[in-house]
């Protein structure tokens, strides 16, 4: 985020905080690569008894709210219109928070960026569900609000990126060296 000169039709603001530019976007930490330990895997490639994959899932889960985990507390019908686009939505923003993860939060995605990104995947989802519309009826204004609700995913995406990325490297920093080495530790002993 930056803090920039106030403009356009927030002028009269003394400033305006806004997402960086795709081109400005913080790098952030990339997560390690998961090696798994000898002995984890069976001769068939099933895992052998207790595994660390299955404790990294849990821990991944800890302290994930609804809100969070969710699109949305209540349930839609399954005639209901929009069904299948929410849960395409659904299926979206697990891979998009796994993604930011594994690319920018150094393996996390805490809950703030995951909320950001949850909203942008129903902002997507209703795009491509007036996109959908529009294509079939002609109409202009459901075609409108398909190309200002992909927008409006599309900032959110630059603002978790954003946030994600921060919050990562925020992490590290304030990371002591003894508590970077047993974090290490703890990944690799499982």
């Amino acid at each position: 985020m930056a803090l920039r000169t106030a403009h356009g039709t927030g002028a009269d603001a003394l400033v305006r905080v806004e997402t960086a530019p795709a081109d400005e976007l913080p790098v952030g930490i990339p997560a390690d690569a998961r090696t798994v330990m000898p002995g984890e895997r069976g001769p068939g490639g099933q895992f052998a008894g207790p595994n660390s994959c299955a404790r990294e899932g849990g821990l991944a889960k800890r302290g994930k709210s609804r809100l969070v985990a969710r699109l949305g507390l209540s349930n839609l019908s399954e005639g209901s219109a929009f069904a299948p686009y929410k849960r395409a939505a659904a299926s979206f923003r697990r891979m998009q928070c796994a993604e930011l993860a594994r690319t920018v939060g150094a393996g996390t995605c805490g809950p703030a960026p995951s909320s950001i990104v949850a909203s942008a995947a129903l902002a997507l989802a209703w795009s491509r569900f007036f996109s959908d519309l529009a294509a079939v009826s002609g109409d202009p204004d459901l075609a409108g609000r398909a190309l200002k609700s992909a927008d409006t995913s599309r900032q959110m995406l630059l603002t978790a990126h954003e946030l994600c990325a921060r919050e990562a490297t925020a992490r590290a920093v304030n990371r002591s060296p003894a508590e970077a080495q047993a974090d290490l530790e703890s990944r690799l002993l499982g």
